[in-house]
């Protein structure tokens, strides 16, 4: 009977000591995720919250100092000053956007920030927030406030940029020469209408008289594109200041604003230093503030019930970076009525429209424009030098007459 006991416990313990060896290594399930822009290998099931993960998805080229570089930048800091863990994926294509998001949904990131109005099918339409529910999916620029959002999306008020771009206007309103003034765009979206109508009803509000060029280049990424735009403006229209909203072809904007001698004013960074004595000043926009005030939500547990399904109107975009170059050639009179119409704003005296044009493929032609309403007269120098030239024959004539005369009269 003993001996029988004995064989009894020491079963148990051996089974007992094999749970025990069993369950000191873990199993390792493995899926994809993006991370620094490659796939890597991590757990499904990681849970959302603490290390709180966001990550970043961009189309558009980042060395033009706009809209992607802001973002990356703004990312950074989440990383720097939350230490929260963070994954940019770049230019991505329009084909590869729903398999982006959703890899980041199912490696179970807290936020996903996706960057540019080309996502705004994928954040808002594909179904890819409510297959993975738990993720926040924030777009920037969202849609108006009416279009249906789910309810883990929150997308940026597409009113963002507007008054900077109205303090733009102002400002270009009352340095132009020429009262020609252009804008151009890299493609056309209704929150990009905000941004031309509210620069020219800064431009109106101080000048009656200027006209707004605004062209569309159809694409973000052609360079060459974008400087044979604006050559032609300069050329055709006599503009003297030109607004860029084009990420790479805007680059091309800037070339022929430096060949042609002419300003021009940048978008969403401070692009001052692609154009060091052409920047007039850039329209500003603080996408890292955006970011900083999305992580304290989720950090509070409050991100997808206080932002999700809505369209956040967050003023992000309502200054001016410094003049720089112009600092010394703008006058102060100019810098105070730049100053007073920022205080309008803010204090409600001055409201800068809102005109969302969805239905148009971009802005129409002004009319009675100073170029038009008082064109040039073919060859204008070349008359100018007939006349002289002509004057001049006829006193030589003159002159040689009178000392024709001058000697037969001494002849005689």
């Amino acid at each position: 009977m003993k001996v029988k006991t004995n064989m009894k416990w020491r079963f148990s313990i051996i089974v007992i000591t094999a749970i025990i060896m069993v369950s000191m290594f873990p199993m390792v399930p493995s899926t994809t995720m993006i991370s620094n822009d490659e796939l890597q290998i991590e757990s499904p099931t990681m849970s959302i919250g603490p290390p709180y993960k966001a990550a970043l998805m961009i189309g558009g080229d980042e060395t033009d100092l706009g809209f992607s570089w802001v973002a990356i930048q703004g990312m950074y800091a989440l990383e720097a000053n939350y230490g929260w863990n963070i994954s940019i994926s770049r230019q991505i294509a329009y084909p590869d956007q729903y398999t982006v998001a959703s890899a980041y949904g199912a490696a179970g990131y807290d936020v996903v920030f996706m960057v540019g109005g080309q996502f705004i099918e994928t954040s808002y339409f594909s179904g890819v927030a409510e297959l993975y529910n738990e993720t926040l999916f924030v777009q920037i620029p969202g849609l108006n406030p009416y279009a249906p959002c789910p309810n883990n999306t929150v997308g940026l008020h597409p009113a963002f940029q507007t008054e900077g771009h109205y303090l733009a206007g102002v400002l270009a309103g009352l340095m132009t020469e020429t009262d020609n003034l252009g804008v151009i765009f890299g493609e056309w979206y209704e929150y990009l209408s905000m941004e031309f109508y509210a620069f020219k009803a800064g431009v109106e509000s101080v000048n009656d008289i200027a006209c707004v060029h605004g062209r569309v280049a159809g694409d973000w990424g052609d360079a060459a594109l974008g400087k044979q735009i604006t050559e032609s403006l300069i050329q055709s229209k006599n503009v003297d200041i030109v607004v860029q909203v084009a990420d790479t072809t805007g680059r091309g904007v800037i070339a022929a604003c430096i060949e042609a001698g002419i300003a021009v004013i940048g978008t969403v960074a401070d692009q001052y230093s692609l154009a060091p004595l052409n920047t007039m000043t850039s329209i500003g926009m603080n996408t890292t503030l955006m970011m900083d005030l999305v992580a304290q939500e989720i950090e509070n547990g409050t991100g997808i019930s206080e932002l999700g399904g809505t369209s956040w109107e967050l003023p992000i975009g309502n200054y001016l970076y410094p003049y720089h170059h112009y600092d010394t050639i703008i006058p102060q009179s100019v810098k105070d009525q730049v100053d007073n119409a920022k205080a309008g704003i803010a204090n409600g005296t001055i409201v800068v429209p809102r005109i969302w044009d969805d239905e148009s493929t971009g802005p129409d032609e002004p009319t009675d424009c100073p170029i038009d309403a008082a064109p040039p007269i073919p060859g204008f120098p070349l008359l100018y030098i007939g006349l002289a030239t002509t004057t001049m024959l006829g006193v030589m004539l003159v002159l040689i007459n009178r000392s024709r005369r001058i000697v037969n009269k001494h002849k005689s």
